[in-house]
């Protein structure tokens, strides 16, 4: 295959999985059948077999895609982020958040799938569970963590917390913040805050 049909088939790959993330998210892997996911790409059957092989083998991929987007996340360096840990761990948090916000999309499939299947898609515990948690780690390398504290159950729980959030319409939110505040800066806030006190780092 010649430069232009590798990048016709590049920009073919890219619109079926622009196009099946939103179907996935909202209707599940059974509710998004072949044809409507092709019909959604403008391709046919045929050509979404040749890019992805099947169904299960589209999903993968989306699912591949999401993870991409969410672990590419730049990291400032620690004097750009603030000038104490607790005010470094915040703004973190803040920015996880606003990733998470980003592909909310991606965010709703994960949560879906759980919900459906009462676990991570397999494709997540098989080959991204490792590249998550070094991401992590690399995330928390420069906080002084209070000695003992279980950093498994706190880090399950920011994670299930800002996942939930950032699939929550900002009306929906409005309520529970106070009157004229932006409810996503609100969220954020009320995330570092309790990242400082689940993870231990002082104010």
């Amino acid at each position: 295959m010649d430069d232009q049909g590798d990048s016709r088939a590049h920009e073919t790959t890219e619109r079926i999985l622009d196009a099946a993330l939103p179907l996935f998210a909202s209707l599940g892997f059974a509710g998004a059948s072949t044809r409507r996911l092709a019909a959604a790409a403008g391709v046919n059957i045929s050509t979404l077999a040749y890019h992805f092989g099947d169904k299960q083998g589209l999903y993968d991929a989306v699912v591949d895609r999401i993870y991409d987007r969410l672990l590419d996340l730049p990291l400032p360096a620690d004097d750009a982020l603030g000038p104490t840990p607790a005010a470094r761990l915040r703004a973190l948090v803040a920015l996880l958040y606003g990733q998470a916000r980003d592909n909310a999309d991606g965010i709703r499939l994960l949560l879906r799938h759980v919900m459906e299947h009462q676990a991570s898609p397999e494709a997540v515990r098989g080959r991204w569970t490792a590249t998550v948690m070094g991401r992590v780690g690399e995330i928390l390398a420069s906080l002084p963590l209070r000695p003992g504290v279980d950093l498994r159950l706190a880090l399950l729980s920011l994670n299930h917390l800002v996942a939930r959030y950032a699939v929550t319409e900002p009306e929906d939110l409005l309520p529970f913040v106070p009157p004229g505040q932006d409810p996503h800066q609100a969220v954020a806030e009320h995330l570092g805050a309790l990242a400082c006190t689940l993870l231990g780092v002082p104010d």
